[in-house]
């Protein structure tokens, strides 16, 4: 009887240090997943071409190239595109056809 005591303290201490041992890893997952900032990307579907609005923000999220036109959010675009946009212009012609 002492002896099947002992076994069962022993695999209870057992399955206790693996539970620990695994809440402790995705803990460290959900900590490195809550860390991330989302990116968010946006396809361009503009059928009328109505984005009307100037450029107020140039930046590289996450490697990618983006621009921001007024209240339309960001949109990504290529490094040779992100390199002649200036802020403060107007809204590019590529940006405003369905499909790009």
């Amino acid at each position: 009887m002492k002896e099947a005591i002992k076994f069962l303290m022993v695999v209870l201490v057992l399955t206790f240090a693996i539970s620990m041992s695994a809440i402790y890893k995705l803990q460290k997952q959900v900590d490195e997943l809550e860390a991330r900032k989302p990116v968010i990307i946006y396809d361009v579907d503009s059928a009328d071409g109505s984005i009307v609005g100037t450029v107020t923000e140039k930046a590289i999220v996450d490697g990618h190239y983006t621009v921001t036109i007024g209240a339309y959010g960001k949109f990504i675009v290529t490094k040779e595109q992100y390199d002649i946009i200036n802020v403060g212009d107007d809204a590019p012609d590529y940006l405003k056809q369905r499909g790009s």
